[in-house]
Order: C-alpha cells, then sequence, then structure tokens
C-alpha cells in the first residue's frame, strides 16, 4: 500500500536523513541548511510511503513570475532499496495534481536527466552553463549597493517581462542566504560571490568584473545571451525543464532552489 502527502514535523529529521543517503550529503552541513533556509515549510516537503515506510521524497518551493505562480521542484529522490519501481513518478504526478488543484499550475526544475520528468509533462526549455568571463575581473574598492537600492533595480527589471521571475520579501530574505555583494553597473548591477557571478543586470557591459581573475560566470544559455556576457568556454551543468510555461523563464541562477 502506498500513500503521498506532506511530511508532519515528527518526520522532518527521517525525511533530512533520507535525503542525505538519496544525495550522499553530509548530515551535519545538510541539517543547518535544512532548518534554517527561509523557505523551510514542512507543506512543501513531499513523501511517498510504502506499507508504512518513507522511500521517495522531494520538495517544492513557491515562485512567482509575472504569467503567474508556479513551484520549483527540487530533492527528488528515492530510497536506493526502492528504485525502479515507478515510486518518484507516482510521487511526482501527485505533487503536479495538488499544486494544480491550489493555484500552481506551472512547474520548473533542473535536472541532470530528463526521462523521469518527461514522463510527468515537463519538457527541456534551456541549460545552465558555466564558464569563464572573456573580460577583465577585479575585486573592486567601492561602495556596495544598498539593499534597497539593489530590490528597486530588479523590480524594474522583472516587471519589464512577464516571463522573468518576481521577488518578495521572502525571496529577498533566501537571495540573502548565500553571502555576495553587489556593485554598481551601468543601468543595474554585478552581484559577486567574489569568484563567481550568478546574477546582473546591465545596460552596458562592463569594462572589468567584481570578480577574483579568472571568475565565472553561472547562468541559464538564454539570459547568458540575452545579457551578451562573453565567456572564453561554457560547459553545460544542467537541464532546464518546464510544465505548462508559455515561454522561456528569465531568473538568474541566484535565486536557484
Amino acid at each position: 500500500m502506498t500513500e503521498v502527502r506532506c511530511i508532519t514535523e515528527g518526520e522532518a529529521p527521517q525525511f533530512l536523513q533520507l535525503l542525505c543517503e538519496i544525495f550522499e550529503l553530509d548530515h551535519s552541513r545538510a541539517s543547518t541548511v535544512f532548518y534554517s533556509e527561509p523557505f523551510f515549510d514542512l507543506r512543501r516537503k513531499w513523501a511517498l510511503y510504502e506499507n508504512g515506510q518513507m522511500v521517495s521524497i522531494l520538495t517544492t518551493t513557491p515562485l512567482q513570475f509575472g504569467f503567474g505562480n508556479a513551484i520549483g521542484i527540487a530533492g527528488v529522490g528515492t530510497k536506493k532499496t526502492h528504485q525502479n519501481c515507478g515510486h518518484g513518478q507516482q510521487l511526482l504526478e501527485a505533487v503536479l495534481d495538488h499544486a494544480d488543484r491550489h493555484g500552481e499550475p506551472h512547474a520548473i526544475l533542473f535536472a541532470h536527466h530528463a526521462t523521469l520528468y518527461s514522463r510527468c509533462g515537463f519538457q527541456v526549455i534551456d541549460h545552465v552553463i558555466k564558464g569563464q568571463i572573456n573580460a577583465p575581473c577585479q575585486l573592486p574598492y567601492t561602495q556596495t549597493l544598498s539593499s534597497v537600492q539593489l530590490e528597486q533595480l530588479y523590480a524594474e527589471w522583472a516587471n519589464q517581462n512577464r516571463m522573468r521571475l518576481l521577488r518578495d520579501s521572502r525571496r529577498w530574505r533566501y537571495w540573502q542566504f548565500v553571502y555576495r555583494e553587489s556593485y554598481p553597473a551601468h543601468g543595474g548591477y554585478v552581484a559577486s560571490e567574489t569568484n563567481l557571478c550568478r546574477e546582473a543586470i546591465f545596460t552596458e557591459m562592463p569594462e572589468s568584473w567584481p570578480l577574483m581573475p579568472g571568475g565565472e560566470w553561472y547562468g541559464l544559455r538564454s539570459m547568458t545571451k540575452l545579457l551578451g556576457i562573453p565567456l572564453k568556454s561554457e560547459s553545460q551543468e544542467l537541464l532546464v525543464m518546464t510544465r505548462n510555461f508559455p515561454d522561456v523563464p528569465q531568473m538568474f541562477m541566484s535565486d536557484q532552489f
């Protein structure tokens, strides 16, 4: 007998333990992030139970685009002793049905392989790429933007296209969960994580990027082309898959869930 439902408070440690086992995560490090990240919500952590045993899991994250509400799906996995039995697909289909009935008909995820998700109506719509920026990189000694300035610049950009991800106060707390500093650029800013950039908005290409020499860009291929970011080379990291999206999403990997 199988059952699909959200986990209870008392089942959170079991969910975390299974998550670590499936994805080979360090439990002590994962537990710190698991309970403290701004989107932690037991109603968003789903599991499939077989004869009362938790065997498959996934997490959803609420997202708001200009065209409507969506969910991000991550951490889809099944206990190794129960794999190849269709549990992951059964869990995913149940969660998507619940989302459809509760005003979140659109879904997006990042994946290494498409097979499972294609069976559930997802399509590969883009790719996440990474590459060294082909431009001078140097950490500046200039003042960073305030949170108010940053949020205003992002909101102005996001409101220009319905395919762009919107950020409320909780999403901004999630954004700040990773240490990064934002430096002014023509018509926007560049968010620096010292040697990595996952977000930049500008109307004129920066002459120098606020990163360590050899700094890298990590983002959607479509966004890389939209911004015209020059890369010395690129590697494909992930598939971007969507369900019921009207077009290719415009978002930064600083919002990766």
